[in-house]
């Protein structure tokens, strides 16, 4: 076993040893021959695990490793994000997954049992259509600008997708479309999460939605505690742009600050249903901004359509702004790019 050998003579003349056990940042590994060492778990995925010792890291094959530690690498997996490890200034671990500034990332985590039950109180008894769904995990994207700090705040765009199609087969991913905010997030400085349901499948009712979002905040807020605390804004297209609107009302009733919601192509009124159906404080989820963003050329929600939703949300106390653009039914950037700006504005 070279690299159990190499990772010996590392740590016998750096004589960290016994300094690094004190402290509480390193485990016992134990390879197949039972040969002992210490050393920081960095990240694993299916085949590698990285260790590091005297400040570099050391990737070692997982069939390398004992069964124990096989077993207890699986576990921190599954057990994330409460036991996820910050792995350097500008990587970080979440579910087993490395969260690296400027690139999107996807991980699984599951819905607890507390939220479950919430969601279970909030419907009532209502079943969801869709059958194939499991809602007790999250599949997450995640995305956080490049010069990321976690003790900074950073405002949180959540996005959703419209789950139009899915009779036909086609599942629409939030996760997928929030590449289409990336970019103002990159330059404004926002962390973008989306959550689908795992296998990217559309999770169905709104509350289920926000469910979903909820954990993928969860599992960042085991990571960075302040970011319980971060300002959030919703945003989507179409049939995501209508159940912003429920996602506002939703985080606005759990206490979070929402800056906003972005609607695209949008034809109906969530945030208003969703006031009425989660309560939340009407002072203060009023005081979310909506941006409206609607294509010239779009006959399915023009701009007759969105005047509609325009007299609704102002009949209901939202501050609402809305511009055209010279498109039909679909995503405009540059519209999201002021969207964010407008939210994050005095």
């Amino acid at each position: 076993m070279m690299i159990f050998r190499k990772l010996w003579s590392v740590l016998f003349l750096s004589g960290l040893m016994s300094s690094w056990m004190e402290a509480g940042e390193v485990r016992a590994w134990k390879d197949v021959t039972g040969r002992l060492i210490q050393a920081e778990f960095v990240t694993a995925d299916d085949s590698t695990v990285t260790l590091r010792m005297a400040g570099k890291d050391y990737p070692l094959a997982l069939d390398k490793l004992s069964a124990e530690d096989r077993a207890w690498i699986k576990q921190q997996a599954v057990a994330a994000p409460a036991a996820s490890v910050a792995t350097s200034a500008v990587e970080f671990l979440i579910a087993g997954v490395a969260v690296a500034p400027g690139k999107r990332v996807e991980f699984e985590v599951p819905l607890s049992a507390a939220l479950q039950a919430k969601l279970k109180k909030r419907m009532g008894g209502q079943k969801d259509a869709y059958s194939d769904i499991d809602m007790t995990k999250a599949l997450v994207g995640l995305f956080v600008p490049p010069t990321f700090d976690p003790k900074k705040v950073w405002p949180i765009m959540v996005v959703s997708v419209t789950d139009s199609g899915r009779d036909k087969g086609k599942f629409p991913s939030s996760v997928k479309s929030m590449t289409g905010f990336i970019d103002a997030a990159t330059e404004l400085g926002w962390v973008v999460l989306a959550a689908d349901c795992p296998g990217n499948l559309t999770p169905g009712m709104p509350y289920n939605r926000c469910g979903l979002a909820e954990a993928g905040l969860d599992a960042m807020a085991a990571v960075w505690p302040g970011s319980k605390t971060w300002p959030i804004a919703t945003g989507g297209f179409s049939g995501g742009a209508k159940y912003s609107g429920w996602l506002g009302g939703w985080f606005s009733e759990a206490g979070r600050k929402v800056l906003g919601m972005f609607m695209g192509g949008c034809n109906q009124d969530m945030a208003t249903m969703a006031m009425e159906a989660v309560k939340p404080s009407k002072g203060a989820f009023t005081s979310a901004k909506v941006f409206l963003s609607t294509g010239k050329t779009d006959k399915l929600s023009g701009p007759e359509q969105t005047a509609v939703v325009m007299k609704s949300l102002e009949a209901s106390g939202f501050e609402v702004k809305e511009e055209v653009h010279e498109g039909g039914h679909e995503l405009n950037k540059e519209h999201v790019l002021a969207a964010m700006k407008w939210f994050s504005s005095k």
